[in-house]
């Protein structure tokens, strides 16, 4: 007896969704295989490419060490030919990160194609000078190359930055005439001006050794005259309002002493221009120094009766003190305090020449500087330091550089007997009476 049929089970039917939903996933997994199997012959591919590679560089190495004559065949009991070592290969120049940028500028001056007056339209010094400069700071300016770039020379160190004081261009400027990015030149300036003032102004910023090496024939015992020059600035972010001087501008303040050859021998920077000249001189260390009694000491002189020591000469802005002394106040005065004022004003007229020829050199100063407060004394100090350097050693100053000190209204005087003792008042008394028409 036949078994009997089992049940039918019919399938369900797929909706299309159903269908199409599993169409899609035999696609993907089709493509998935395609995509393995194009990775797998293309890895095959790479070793293969690699494995001949190498072996042809191996058949070059064989082929160099190989003797010169072909390997013929050799008389028996003769030993082999000594394979020669392989060549070394040759070193590899590492390659720099660096941007190219043109340094045509400066190769036309190491050619020595620039004469004495183009050296000093763009440097503002002589070649005698800028060796000499050269070889005091290089010690101190000069890097080391490394693997990653070489080290800009000494020479274009110092050139790059008397180039930027002389000329009072942008970074983007001394960038394009150098050859060197804008952060680079900033860094190397900051670097050149605090080798200036580190090597270079204790020798040539110094009091000198009294009254006969400042130069000056008339008065006695004058060592130097003191003045103030406001540099112009941008606005700080601190403290702006104390930079803000009574003309109507930012500024830093250069106190200086100035002797007859118009050379500083005293600075003082970084005073904000609010300040009096008073207020300057009495924050300035040559103030403490003189009121110590240490800056020209045992240098006293009988002058008509009055022991007269070394002092310097400021304008009716400053005190007047025994050390430093000042004109008389406009009104009735006798012939020789007439004749000490004459006197005093042509020597203050050293004072005016030397900043004269000292903003004329270093052009920075002329126009409203965007360096750092906190950065701007090291560069002003420097500034005069080579002012310093280049008068010592002769440099030509053209005419036409020269700045003439604009007409400035005076600073209300001090009153006489405002912060001065009777010792102050008979010295320069005595000073007025040795004076001759």
């Amino acid at each position: 007896m036949a078994a009997p049929a089992p049940p039918s089970c019919p399938l369900p039917a797929l909706s299309r969704g159903a269908v199409a939903l599993c169409l899609l996933h035999y696609l993907r997994l089709q493509r998935g295989r395609r995509l393995r199997e194009a990775a797998r012959r293309h890895r095959a591919a790479r070793h293969l490419r690699a494995r001949a590679r190498w072996g042809r560089r191996f058949a070059l190495l064989w082929r160099a060490g190989s003797p010169a004559a072909g390997p013929g065949p050799r008389p028996p009991g003769r030993p082999p030919l000594p394979r020669p070592a392989p060549a070394p290969a040759p070193a590899r120049e590492r390659r720099l990160w660096s941007k190219a940028r043109s340094s045509a500028f400066w190769d036309t001056v190491r050619a020595k194609a620039f004469g004495p007056g183009e050296w000093a339209d763009n440097f503002r010094l002589g070649p005698a000078t800028f060796d000499y400069l050269c070889g005091r700071l290089r010690g101190a300016i000069q890097r080391r190359d490394t693997n990653m770039r070489r080290a800009i020379p000494a020479e274009v160190r110092l050139a790059m930055t008397l180039w930027r004081l002389g000329a009072c261009t942008e970074y983007r400027a001394v960038e394009q005439q150098f050859g060197v990015s804008r952060s680079t030149v900033c860094k190397i300036l900051r670097d050149v001006c605090e080798a200036v003032v580190a090597i270079l102004t204790p020798a040539y910023v110094a009091a000198p050794a009294g009254p006969r090496a400042a130069g000056f024939p008339a008065p006695p015992q004058l060592a130097g005259v003191l003045g103030a020059l406001h540099i112009p600035i941008r606005a700080p972010n601190e403290n702006a309002a104390g930079y803000f001087n009574r003309r109507g501008w930012h500024s830093v303040v250069l106190q200086a002493a100035v002797d007859a050859r118009g050379c500083f021998w005293d600075v003082n920077v970084g005073c904000p221009g609010r300040q009096t000249d008073a207020q300057v001189l009495r924050a300035s260390e040559l103030y403490q120094r003189a009121q110590r009694g240490e800056l020209f000491p045992g240098a006293a002189r009988d002058v008509g009766g009055v022991q007269v020591p070394v002092y310097l000469l400021g304008g009716p802005s400053y005190p007047l003190l025994p050390w430093l002394m000042r004109p008389y106040r406009a009104g009735e005065l006798t012939p020789a305090q007439r004749r000490f004022n004459e006197y005093a004003a042509a020597a203050r007229t050293v004072v005016g020449v030397a900043f004269g020829r000292l903003r004329g050199r270093w052009r920075c100063l002329q126009k409203r500087n965007d360096t750092d407060v906190s950065f701007l004394p090291t560069l002003i100090a420097a500034c005069s330091t080579l002012h310093n350097v280049c008068e010592m050693h002769g440099d030509v100053f053209q005419p036409r550089w020269m700045v003439e000190e604009e007409e400035e209204e005076e600073e209300d005087p001090v009153e006489d007997g405002e912060g001065e003792d009777g010792a102050a008042a008979e010295i320069r008394e005595a000073l007025a009476l040795t004076l001759r028409d």
